[in-house]
């Protein structure tokens, strides 16, 4: 059976594993359209808006910072950005990033030995039986932070093993950590701190940032729920908060070039956070801000996915006032209100208005903010326009001016300007940053299917070049002629020949191109897959299995020839009684009830215009009913559809078979039908209920 699962979320390269303001585990799938703003976590583009996760138009407007890298192009290219594929991971599975939550503290167990390991094996004045102790306590050391322990016999056979000075001072910080993972932060700070003068300069150095974490993890304590997150209620006192910030902040004056002076920095946001202080935090922020990429010690999508969790989450228009960040809080307060997004209460536009003194040194992104306002909010695209001169004929654009010019071409196609057109073209030539062109193309392609353009897309030439928008296009609007020209395109792709071939000669059987099927049938290459038996994906690499349709002998329960004979049956005979029948089971064996190219989408989404394809999506159960109604069919032909209609509701009571439904007492009418006028028929003897 061909079971269909189409993966659309292909990703840019980006960004994390829990959409923001969202609930867990969910599945959607994208609106192909350019008018959109809800927030769904699935459908983002590289232009900075309403719909896209909070994090993603952070990380956007991120990536136009002075010394910020390119965003990653992904190795498929999509319209849609994943923000799900690159968040950085560390051994343990967690983020490599203290400053994304020290959750357990455990985390940096197998980091920890290593570097300890090589400390101590560098420092030729430890014995080496002292050194080999030490090594092997601190690899036995696994603690289980949840249970607070963490020593061992060995690691206090070690420690008290230790007579030389050098071997004395790791045994110090051995017994310094081990306590620490045990939730012992009074015994751990003291051992760190009885190493301020250890002659090891890494022993120094760690012990000194490690009494940074042990003043934020004591401040932790009876922070968190069972769960992870914060206790309602829950408070650090202000002079825990101070002592970890005074640790933190002298390691870091102690070490500015130190191994962990970008994790100290991090820790040092982490207690701003606990202490909710979201004036010092936004500080730290815009500080980063300013720092080359290689600066910040952290990457901009983490650093997207860590001001959304610790400052944006509960921010107010009044507490933020640096303008990256207000423009994130700004568009998610855009966000329609059917969205699943409860986070965010639309905008008023005196609201915005009020911000523009903190937009003093950014108009541009200002500029575009009340233009999306009055766009998406306001329903006025003339404003819109008035606000985003035409900037499309650029070699480049970053993604605050890329958003710019996207906005304004959907403000033209709402005005219906008769550039427009021109518009996408001449804006393809400057989207060059990952992610932009496809979302150029999305809009190419939505005017053209909606302004008689749609062979356009598909000469040899066209600017359309992503695949996922040509074959939505061929799946669901194409007629024959295109199909068939697709199929036989000598610039088309492999994959864009299967698409097209699979989707000719679906429509051609099932929607009464009964004649054309037979001829286009010898356009099967003679090594087409015929393995339907696997999730297959449209937009995978892996070959379709078109030759389903031309190859085998019998199919199903009803003694069916070959397909391809059936449909030569239904090319002489339209009506043939046993030919339908067959091809009803051609279609209930291969899995193809409810099949996505019987459905077209949403009439404002790419491919949502009426199909070209002549004829209408195929049921079995309207073919069924017609076989029970029709005089030339047998009696076999009549109990066999009898029997397949009564099971199109088995089990469940509700129809999978496709057309219009019917209520209990007509299936209980043909059931009785059945078992009345054809009593010795097989399919009589075996149907024992109706649903």
């Amino acid at each position: 059976m061909i079971r269909t699962v189409l993966f659309l979320l292909l990703g840019l390269g980006a960004l994390w594993s829990v959409p923001a303001h969202a609930s867990g585990d969910y599945s959607c799938g994208p609106a192909w359209k350019l008018n959109y703003t809800a927030y769904s976590g699935c459908d983002d583009l590289a232009m900075l808006g309403p719909r896209n996760d909070s994090r993603t138009n952070l990380a956007l407007l991120l990536a136009d910072l002075p010394g910020a890298p390119r965003l990653v192009a992904p190795a498929k290219p999509s319209v849609f950005l994943d923000i799900a594929l690159l968040m950085p991971r560390s051994a343990d599975g967690g983020s490599p990033y203290f400053s994304d939550g020290e959750g357990s503290r455990c985390r940096s167990n197998v980091a920890g030995a290593a570097r300890f390991e090589a400390a101590i094996r560098a420092n030729a004045k430890v014995p080496e039986p002292e050194r080999t102790a030490l090594i092997g306590a601190r690899k036995g050391l696994e603690p289980d932070c949840s249970q607070g322990t963490a020593g061992t016999a060995a690691l206090v056979a070690a420690v008290n093993g230790a007579k030389s000075e050098a071997g004395k001072a790791f045994a110090a910080y051995l017994d310094g950590a081990a306590a620490f993972y045990a939730g012992d932060f009074d015994g751990a700070a003291a051992r760190f701190a009885s190493l301020d003068r250890a002659r090891d300069p890494w022993l120094r150095e760690t012990a000194r940032y490690m009494l940074g974490r042990v003043a934020v993890n004591r401040a932790q304590v009876d922070y968190y729920d069972d769960y992870g997150s914060p206790k309602d209620g829950a408070k650090v006192p202000p002079k825990l908060v101070a002592e970890a910030e005074a640790a933190l902040r002298g390691y870091m004056k102690a070490y500015p070039k130190g191994e962990y002076f970008f994790s100290a920095r991090g820790l040092l946001r982490r207690v701003y956070w606990l202490a909710q202080d979201r004036t010092k935090l936004e500080a730290e922020y815009v500080a980063l801000f300013a720092l080359p990429d290689a600066q910040r010690g952290i990457d901009a999508v983490s650093l997207a996915q860590e001001i959304d969790a610790k400052l944006l989450t509960g921010a107010t228009a009044d507490t933020l006032h640096d303008p990256i960040l207000l423009a994130a809080f700004d568009l998610m307060h855009m966000r329609a209100a059917e969205g699943s997004d409860p986070c965010c209460q639309p905008l008023p536009h005196a609201a915005l208005d009020a911000q523009r003194p903190k937009f003093a040194r950014n108009p541009a992104l200002f500029a575009y903010l009340q233009a999306a306002h009055a766009y998406h909010l306001g329903g006025q695209p003339q404003e819109a326009l008035q606000l985003l001169p035409d900037a499309s004929h650029q070699a480049s654009l970053s993604y605050l001016e890329f958003s710019r010019q996207m906005l304004r071409g959907m403000a033209l196609e709402a005005r219906a300007d008769r550039n427009v057109r021109g518009f996408w073209v001449d804006l393809l030539s400057g989207a060059k940053a990952p992610g932009q062109r496809p979302v150029v193309e999305l809009a190419l392609a939505l005017h053209e299917e909606r302004h008689d353009g749609l062979a356009r897309l598909f000469v040899p030439d066209s600017p359309i070049r992503s695949q996922e928008i040509r074959d939505r296009l061929l799946m669901n609007v194409a007629d024959a002629k295109l199909l068939r020209q697709q199929v036989q395109a000598a610039g088309a792709s492999a994959h864009e020949r299967d698409v097209a071939l699979f989707t000719l000669l679906y429509k051609e059987a099932t929607r009464g191109s009964h004649r054309d099927f037979v001829d286009d049938a010898r356009l099967v290459p003679a090594n087409a897959s015929a393995d339907a038996d696997y999730y297959f994906d449209f937009s995978d690499a892996k070959p379709l299995p078109t030759a389903l349709f031309v190859k085998g002998k019998k199919l199903g329960d009803y003694g069916c020839p070959a397909f391809p004979e059936t449909q030569r049956r239904l090319a002489a005979t339209p009506g043939d009684p046993k030919a339908m029948l067959c091809l009803g089971e051609f279609t209930r064996v291969n899995g193809f009830d409810g099949f996505f190219l019987d459905s077209q989408p949403a009439k404002d989404e790419l491919g949502g215009t009426p199909t070209r394809f002549a004829g209408a999506p195929y049921a079995r159960l309207d073919v069924y009913q017609a076989v029970m109604a029709s005089p030339a069919a047998s009696p076999d032909d009549k109990a066999y559809a009898l029997f397949r209609a009564v099971n199109c509701y088995a089990p469940s009571a509700s129809n999978a078979c496709g057309g219009g439904g019917v209520e209990l007492a007509v299936r209980k009418g043909w059931f009785q039908r059945l078992k009345r006028d054809y009593p010795k028929s097989r399919w009589a003897q075996e149907l024992r209920y109706y649903w």
